[in-house]
């Protein structure tokens, strides 16, 4: 899936190279998610500590945030003007938490790689109607890509993405947002919201694990995703249900396009809300004994 993305982003990459200006911090993206790519390969094989994997990815960040700084825009605290570099730590730390999550919920077959093939087809139908060709065109590639791997992925699944993978996806999402955020006229909520489920999925798990004391950095099975399928669901009736939700938050963040910043903010609480609730739910159900499907548990 990744080198399929990179062979066809870098062949038109290459044919658009005497118009390059008009990319605005796509190169870096790209470039970011395939660093991330070679760690999360390396941490396939050798299994890096937390602590290790979090400062190489934040200083990557924070590094390609830091080249970008002067295409950046100024930073405006009420009547102060702060300086562009103002963006690269809260954008990195954003970039980061998107990048750990997509790897936090690519744990049943089908999940992560359906998740990007949705996110991204709509994706590029946004910044083409913004008329971002650069954005739309890499992230058809990426969508190409997943659906391409989405079908030997789709449960019963015969191939993972594993780290690897889920960091490429997770990176690229998560610097796009920024980027493209503060470099094009896409809203910032319009390209976080498909990842709505995701986003609250893992941090209302993880503050759970928090207040109870648990090591939240640890593996574990408390996701609403595992949670439904500790309830008896097979990994596709639950793939499925995920991707509907992501089908309605695309819708939802469609419609904050043309919205005011109230109607955005009530729009985004209200799948947020919506998520939430029905995590609450399944977290309130009580397990069933289960028999493992085949390819994950």
């Amino acid at each position: 899936m990744v080198a399929a993305a990179a062979l066809a982003f870098g062949g038109w990459l290459f044919l658009a190279a005497g118009e390059i200006s008009f990319l605005k911090g796509l190169p870096y993206t790209f470039l970011f998610a395939l660093a991330m790519f070679g760690l999360g390969f390396y941490d396939d094989l050798r299994n890096l500590s937390p602590m290790v994997r979090f400062l190489v990815q934040f200083a990557s960040a924070s590094l390609m945030l830091g080249f970008l700084t002067p295409h950046l825009p100024d930073v405006f605290l009420g009547k102060w003007v702060l300086p562009k570099w103002a963006w690269v730590v809260p954008g990195a730390f954003w970039t980061v938490w998107m990048l750990n999550l997509y790897n936090f919920m690519d744990g049943i077959d089908g999940l992560a790689g359906g998740e990007a093939a949705v996110a991204s087809s709509f994706f590029f139908l946004v910044f083409a109607w913004y008329g971002q060709s650069g954005w739309a065109v890499a992230n058809l590639v990426v969508a190409a890509a997943s659906m391409g791997f989405l079908v030997h992925n789709w449960p019963p699944a015969r191939i993972f993405m594993g780290d690897a993978g889920s960091a490429f996806l997770g990176a690229f999402y998560g610097m796009q947002s920024v980027v493209a955020a503060l470099s094009t006229p896409v809203p910032f909520l319009v390209l976080v919201l498909p990842f709505a489920n995701f986003i609250v999925d893992t941090t209302f798990t993880l503050l759970r694990r928090m207040f109870r004391g648990e090591t939240w950095y640890q593996a574990h099975r408390s996701h609403i995703y595992q949670r439904m399928t500790d309830l008896g669901m097979t990994h596709k009736k639950v793939t499925s249900i995920e991707l509907l939700v992501v089908a309605a938050s695309c819708a939802a963040a469609a419609a904050c396009i043309q919205a005011g910043l109230q109607m955005r903010i009530a729009l985004a609480v209200s799948v947020a809300a919506g998520i939430a609730c029905g995590g609450l739910w399944v977290w309130g159900k009580e397990p069933r004994n289960r028999t493992p499907e085949p390819g994950r548990s």
